[in-house]
């Protein structure tokens, strides 16, 4: 997969599409990271319709991959995990649907864009609830969700929503004037006048008749990726990569109007605190695998009469058992997302990049003819390393 991943990470994404494909269809038992990145590499392209039928497929598959059949798992205890088809960890499945969520809303399908933002939270109860998984939330499908409703003057749902990440993340900068409007759409007098006291540094809340507002969904930096432990070598480990961004700008041409993207999903920080929290776990199969191996290795010795032969068996058991290192690595590290109120009509938006080291890098990209209707809301995505 090195070699596709390359060529996605230069942004050759149809050279990138060619090669995923080719290994889709070999359908074997990394069928589900195939599809995954194939699906990035889609959305990433701006192939939005491809994008989601390849991540519907993924979606399909890592339900059907939850079920390993006794044979594979006898089969990963005395080899390596890698004899069994990938699962996926449980927030590649959850992203899944994120993406799912961004390509609809992308392409104009805010029905379905809702629906994805639904199974997500849905997904997370049944961890939270029947697995009686640690896991957060995930505060960019339940923000854009709102931002949905809300462009479709469903404000009773988006009141709702807005909340709820309220719970979850006071500190976020695009809640103030969103909870403000809708509260004041719905006449919730009492809630506006708290919200009011929540917010005292916003002051313009309300979007013009003559204005509308553009919404920027950012993906930012290189997911984590797997490494065998250097404490113990059959056990994987996430390492963090390094990002040359921090965040961006988006303004229009003449700069009259900016607005900053803010983080609301890390991803690089879930994916090492849920593979922490399975440590034990690995650990404990680890080592019966290794009891195991000595165990058949005995058992050749004692029935051949070889005891040259039951080291050599003891020896290749061993060496074929290596760290599981397969993660979904064209992932970003963060999903981040700004807003923008500007005037109804044709816009050139810009992005400006700023790095991990304060600088900023003006124009790495431009939206032309952006056309933003008085009332309306427009999405747009950018990602940057």
């Amino acid at each position: 997969m090195r070699e596709p991943r390359a060529y996605f990470e230069q942004g050759q994404y149809e050279e990138a599409i060619d090669r995923f494909k080719k290994l889709v269809a070999r359908e074997d038992n990394d069928q589900l990271l195939y599809l995954m990145d194939l699906g990035i590499v889609y959305h990433s392209a701006g192939r939005f319709q491809e994008s989601i039928e390849t991540f519907l497929k993924a979606d399909k598959l890592a339900e059907i991959k939850d079920y390993t059949s006794l044979a594979q798992e006898a089969a990963s205890v005395l080899l390596s995990d890698e004899v069994k088809p990938y699962k996926g960890e449980d927030f590649e499945k959850i992203l899944i649907n994120v993406y799912l969520a961004m390509d609809y809303t992308l392409s104009h399908q805010w029905d379905d864009a809702l629906v994805e933002c639904r199974k997500v939270n849905h997904k997370l109860d049944l961890m939270i609830s029947q697995g009686g998984l640690p896991y957060k939330r995930n505060a960019f499908a339940k923000y854009l969700a709102a931002t949905l409703f809300e462009a479709r003057r469903e404000w009773n749902d988006a009141f709702v929503d807005y909340r709820e990440v309220f719970k979850w993340m006071r500190e976020f900068a695009y809640l103030g004037p969103p909870l403000l409007r809708v509260a004041d759409k719905l006449k919730a007098v009492q809630e506006f006048e708290e919200l009011k006291k929540k917010f005292p540094d916003v002051q313009k809340y309300r979007i013009g008749k003559e204005e509308g507002e553009i919404v920027l969904l950012v993906e930012q930096g290189r997911a984590p990726i797997k490494v065998p432990a250097p404490e113990f070598h059959l056990l994987p480990k996430f390492q963090r990569r390094p990002s040359f961004s921090d965040y961006v700008w988006i303004r229009d041409k003449d700069g009259s109007h900016r607005a900053r993207s803010q983080p609301l999903f890390d991803i690089e920080g879930t994916a090492i605190r849920e593979l922490e929290g399975r440590v034990a776990g690995i650990v404990a199969k680890k080592v019966g695998g290794i009891v195991a191996k000595q165990i058949v290795a005995h058992q050749v010795a004692k029935h051949t009469k070889s005891q040259e032969l039951g080291v050599l068996t003891a020896i290749v058991l061993h060496s074929t058992d290596t760290a599981d290192l397969r993660s979904w690595t064209t992932l970003p590290a963060r999903l981040q997302l700004a807003r923008i109120v500007v005037p109804a009509g044709r816009h050139d938006m810009v992005i400006d990049m700023v790095s991990t080291s304060g600088f900023e890098n003006r124009g790495v990209k431009q939206f032309d003819g952006v056309e933003v209707k008085p009332g309306e809301t427009v999405f747009l995505h950018y990602r940057v390393d």
